[in-house]
C-alpha cells in the first residue's frame, strides 16, 4: 500500500478546492494536513507571543505553547528578551513546567543540568571528560520585541525578515503606545475547531448580525456590512458606499494626530498583513456598551477621535484597538481540531487601576469571542458530517478569499478556477 506524501495530499485537496467555495473536510479535520500545515506555515510566520510587561523584571518567564512546541520566553535583563525551546538538551526533559514564574537559572528537575538565562549550559554532573557544555546550549527560538509586542519564530533557518516585514507599521503602534502599555485583563477561549475555521470566522462580518448582538450595538451597520472584516471584506458596491464617510473620519483624526493608512494585502505576502481603521458608532467614544470610555487615552492621543483600529500581522496575530484600550488577539494552533484563542487587553501604562473599568472594558469583546468559541465549534461539528459539502461564500465573505489563496500559496498551490 502506498502512502499519500504531504505534498501529493495538498495538491489533491487544492485541485479539488472551487473558487467561491468553502474548504473540503480534510483541509479542516486530517492530521496530516495539520502536520503540514506546521511544518510550512505555523513554524515559519512571526507569532505574537505576548506583551513584554508580563515580564518585567530579570529571569521572568511564559510558556508560549504552539502545536507540540513549547516555548520559553524569558527576561535576560532590562534589555534583552530570549526565547527557547522547552527542551533540556540532555535527555529531552521540559524545563519549565509551570506557565509562567521567575527562574534566576533554568534547571532541569530531571537530573539538574542548569542553563543561565542567555541558554547557556552552567553545569552538568558527572559528564565524561570530552564533553563539552558549549555545544549543549539551549535551542534558541527567533524572537523579536517590537513596540512592547514579542514575536518568535520557530523556523530552523532563517526567517523572513521582521523590519521588511512589518517596519511600516510601526508609526500606527508607536501612536497607541503599545511599548509602554500594560496588561489589564486576559482571558483564554480555548477553541475545539481547526485554526483555519478560527481564522475564517474572524475574517468575516457576514455572521455578525445573527450572532454577535454587543458587537453590532457598538457599530454602525453600513460600516459592519462594508468593511466590517476589513478593507475588502464587504461587497464592492458596500463599501464604495461607506468610502466618502470613512474618508471625512480619515481627515478628521489626521488633524488629531493618528497616522492614516490601509494595509491590505494580497495573497502572494508572505504574513497577509492588514490594518483598516474606521470610526465607531456615531456616539460611541470607545467600543463599550454604552459608548463611554473605560480607561484614560492611550498613547500620544492628546484627544480622542471616536476610532477604532484593527491591524493584522498574520491571520494568527490580531489587534483591536481603541482610543483607550487595545486588544491582541492570539489564535494558536494546537493540533488539528485544537486551537488556543487567547485576548489580552492593554492600557495606558500610567492608567491607574482605579482608572480602568474591567468589567466595562471586557464587555463587547468577552462576549462576541464566547460567541464566536461556540460559533465554529459548531462548525467544526458540522463539517466532521459525512454530509458536509463546501458551500458557495457570500458577497461579504471577501477576506475568506483571499486567506484561502494566501493558505494555498504557502504551499505553491492554487483553486481550480
Amino acid at each position: 500500500m502506498t502512502t499519500e506524501t504531504p505534498n501529493a495530499t495538498m495538491q489533491r485537496l487544492a485541485a479539488n478546492t472551487q473558487v467561491g467555495y468553502s474548504f473540503d473536510q480534510e483541509f479542516y479535520a486530517s492530521e496530516a494536513v495539520f502536520k503540514a500545515d506546521f511544518d510550512e506555515i505555523i513554524s515559519q510566520k512571526w507569532l505574537l507571543a505576548g506583551h513584554v510587561s508580563r515580564i518585567p523584571n530579570k529571569g521572568d518567564y511564559f510558556l508560549f505553547r504552539v502545536g507540540n512546541e513549547q516555548i520559553i520566553v524569558i527576561r535576560e535583563n532590562a534589555d534583552s528578551v530570549r526565547a527557547f525551546f522547552n527542551v533540556c538538551r540532555h535527555r529531552g526533559s521540559t524545563i519549565c513546567q509551570s506557565e509562567s514564574g521567575n527562574a534566576p537559572r533554568l534547571v532541569c528537575p530531571y537530573h539538574a543540568w542548569t542553563f543561565g538565562l542567555d541558554g547557556r549550559l552552567i553545569s552538568a554532573r558527572l559528564m565524561p571528560e570530552d564533553f563539552d557544555k558549549a555545544e549543549n546550549s539551549l535551542f534558541a527560538c527567533h524572537i523579536r520585541v517590537f513596540h512592547g509586542l514579542i514575536f518568535i519564530n520557530m523556523s530552523e533557518d532563517a526567517p523572513v525578515d521582521f523590519d521588511a516585514t512589518f517596519g511600516d507599521m510601526g508609526a500606527i503602534l508607536d501612536y497607541h503606545g503599545f511599548a509602554d502599555a500594560r496588561i489589564a485583563h486576559a482571558g483564554s477561549y480555548p477553541t475545539t475547531a481547526n485554526w483555519k475555521l478560527v481564522v475564517e470566522n474572524f475574517f468575516e462580518c457576514y455572521h455578525c448580525v445573527p450572532s454577535h448582538p454587543e458587537f453590532c450595538s457598538m457599530h454602525a451597520s453600513e460600516s459592519i456590512v462594508a468593511v466590517g472584516a476589513g478593507p475588502s471584506s464587504g461587497p464592492a458596491d458596500a463599501i464604495a458606499s461607506f468610502a466618502p464617510k470613512l474618508q471625512a473620519w480619515e481627515e478628521s483624526a489626521a488633524a488629531a494626530g493618528r497616522p492614516i493608512g490601509t494595509i491590505d494585502e494580497a495573497p502572494d505576502s508572505s504574513h497577509l498583513r492588514l490594518l483598516m481603521q474606521r470610526m465607531n458608532k456615531d456616539g460611541w467614544a470607545s467600543e463599550t456598551q454604552d459608548g463611554s470610555a473605560p480607561a484614560p487615552l492611550m498613547g500620544k492621543r492628546t484627544k480622542a477621535d471616536g476610532g477604532r483600529m484593527h491591524l493584522s500581522f498574520s491571520p494568527f496575530s490580531q489587534i483591536v484597538a481603541d482610543d483607550h484600550f487595545a486588544i491582541l488577539f492570539q489564535f494558536t494552533p494546537r493540533g488539528a481540531l485544537e486551537t488556543d484563542v487567547e485576548m489580552i487587553w492593554l492600557v495606558d501604562g500610567r492608567a491607574t487601576e482605579a482608572e480602568v473599568d474591567i468589567e466595562k472594558m471586557i464587555w463587547g469583546y468577552h462576549a462576541t469571542t464566547t460567541q464566536d468559541k461556540v460559533i465554529t465549534e459548531n462548525n467544526q461539528a458540522g463539517i466532521m458530517s459525512t454530509r458536509y459539502r463546501p458551500g458557495r461564500y457570500s458577497e461579504q465573505e471577501g477576506s475568506v478569499l483571499n486567506f484561502q489563496k494566501w493558505y494555498l500559496n504557502q504551499f505553491g498551490l492554487a483553486r481550480a478556477e
